[in-house]
């Protein structure tokens, strides 16, 4: 009995590492140009925010939103919430809710509705890019493009952030379907 387990769970693993490796590892991902706002999503804030910070500040838009930036444990972003002007772009710092991608998109959804933006650019790691795309998609159509900083996932964190991003996508195809 147990072989036969084996003997089937060595292809499912096979097909599941080559999903999650083109979903994870090497996902499409866009590219910055001219846009509204630049989105950097909370997590890995080193990564993001710094990528965010440099795209701001290059002028690729006018606007920098920070998820969670003010509570974040990296003080980069937490002085730029707690200081926001004088910069050569505007910065808006909201907590999202429930603190989850799922909360971060209807965040920006409110925040797009309010100052009418046309175009994003959510800025994430690149094991996150897939599943930010289909839940910023959902509640934004197509104004959000997602770009991704690289990953810091060290070859011993990958697999896990692999097997994580695979349970939540799982949720976010079937119970948690709306934005």
């Amino acid at each position: 009995m147990l072989r036969r387990l084996l003997i089937l769970a060595i292809p499912l693993f096979g097909v599941w590492l080559a999903v999650a490796l083109h979903l994870f590892v090497w996902p499409r991902q866009d590219h910055p140009r001219h846009t509204a706002a630049i989105v950097v999503l909370a997590g890995d804030e080193e990564q993001r925010f710094s990528r965010a910070l440099e795209l701001a500040r290059a002028g690729v838009a006018p606007v920098l939103v920070i998820s969670d930036g003010s509570l974040s444990e990296w003080a980069p972003a937490r002085e730029l919430c707690a200081h926001p002007r004088g910069h050569s772009f505007r910065v808006i710092c909201f907590h999202p809710s429930p603190f989850a991608t799922r909360g971060e998109a209807r965040g920006v959804l409110r925040l797009t509705e309010r100052y009418r933006w046309r175009s994003l650019l959510v800025v994430t790691s690149t094991y996150h890019v897939y599943r930010s795309r289909l839940l910023f998609k959902r509640c934004l159509g197509g104004h959000a493009r997602v770009y991704a900083t690289g990953s810091s996932s060290s070859r011993f964190r990958l697999p896990l952030d692999m097997a994580s991003e695979t349970l939540k996508l799982g949720l976010a195809e079937t119970l948690r379907r709306s934005c």
